[in-house]
């Protein structure tokens, strides 16, 4: 059975690993190049943090959170990659003052009878957990399971797995036209079983002539050099519009944003933006101060109203779209079960009924 999928993503390339592993003949189409450079991949943080996520998202992408979780290691494994996971924990932090902020998020988890393993961040216990920092930020808690990848370490990686493997990766091509059995580019046209589609927001008009809207909420983050700031887990700041991020990236690299912003502008950051980002940082540690900005990137994550992933089926192709910003933490999950939907004896057969529930949560007649 052979395979096309459109769009080398995040997802794109997880189906297309999972499919090599079941020896199928996979085919990668990409108008982008062979590191996918635009993808929201390419501009994520890498943050594996369902709990954190979770007093903002839906059942859905916190169960798929927590699959993907436990999926990652396994991944990278089986591509020779294991260094990329880094279980760092996630520490949540707030003025002291604020502190109410933090205990309201713990409170919207157990309302949701979300069990979390947290410890409370004190004195005695912060240097271990998260590293040097100012006394600014002297309430938090810690959640320990949570982890990060490097996105980007990522793609290159699974260019050598696919490599290896003989996936034939048309990068730098458009689609012209794709149907069930069929993808064309301006080098030709390819025959195929299946074709799966996991452009994002590149199948925007697909879906707003099926009457599901989707649209892009934009993310913004930078990538700055900090000799002075010495801290080791991923860092959340409450902050008064919305939770700034700090992810280490090893050799006092680290990663600096803002989860979301509810807008389809792809231009640079702007002014404000970058101030407020950096203001926070050097609040936090003015160790920041010191720090060469190596990179600034912007993209737009493709979002459904209900803020959930979604698989459809349209004329015989299949849609996998809607990570929102998540893609990264849920991904795996998605990748596994769609994966063993399509290889269908295997999924009629199974006794794993989460498989058959979280399939049924995705698929949208």
């Amino acid at each position: 059975m052979k395979i096309g999928i459109i769009g080398a993503g995040i997802m794109g390339r997880l189906i297309a690993i999972e499919l090599l592993k079941k020896n199928y003949p996979i085919s990668l189409f990409e108008k982008d190049d062979i590191l996918s450079s635009h993808s929201c991949a390419a501009t994520a943080a890498g943050m594996l943090a369902p709990w954190s996520e979770a007093t903002e998202s839906t059942d859905l992408v916190f169960e798929l959170g927590l699959y993907s979780l436990d999926l990652w290691p396994e991944i990278l494994n089986s591509i020779n990659s294991s260094d990329l996971f880094m279980r760092n924990g996630t520490a949540h932090l707030a003025l002291y003052r604020e502190k109410y902020k933090l205990d309201n998020a713990l409170s919207r988890l157990k309302m949701r009878n979300i069990n979390i393993n947290y410890k409370e961040i004190n004195d005695l216990n912060k240097e271990q957990l998260i590293g040097n920092y100012s006394e600014n930020y002297s309430a938090g808690y810690y959640l320990p399971n949570e982890a990060s990848i490097d996105p980007r370490a990522f793609l290159e990686r699974s260019n050598l797995f696919f490599k290896k493997n003989n996936l034939n990766f048309f990068a730098n091509t458009k689609v012209n036209h794709f149907s069930k059995n069929k993808i064309s580019t301006n080098e030709g046209n390819y025959e195929f079983d299946i074709v799966i589609n996991t452009t994002g927001m590149g199948c925007k008009k697909e879906f707003k002539a099926n009457l599901n809207l989707l649209r892009g909420v934009r993310g913004s983050l930078l990538l700055v050099e900090a000799p002075l700031v010495n801290i080791h887990s991923i860092i959340r700041l409450m902050h008064l519009r919305y939770p700034v991020y700090i992810v280490p990236r090893g050799n006092h690299k680290y990663i600096i944003g803002a989860t979301s912003h509810e807008s389809e502008c792809i231009k640079p950051m702007t002014v404000e933006s970058l101030l407020e980002l950096l203001s926070v940082a050097t609040h936090f540690d003015k160790g920041f101060l010191e720090a060469h900005i190596l990179e600034q990137r912007v993209n737009l994550r493709p979002t459904f109203e209900n803020g959930s992933p979604q698989i459809h089926k349209i004329n015989d192709v299949y849609y996998i779209n809607g990570l929102y910003r998540n893609g990264i933490t849920i991904s795996p999950a998605i990748a596994n079960i769609f994966c063993k939907y399509l290889d269908d004896f295997k999924f009629k057969n199974t006794n794993n009924n989460i498989d058959k529930y979280l399939l049924e949560k995705l698929w949208i007649n």
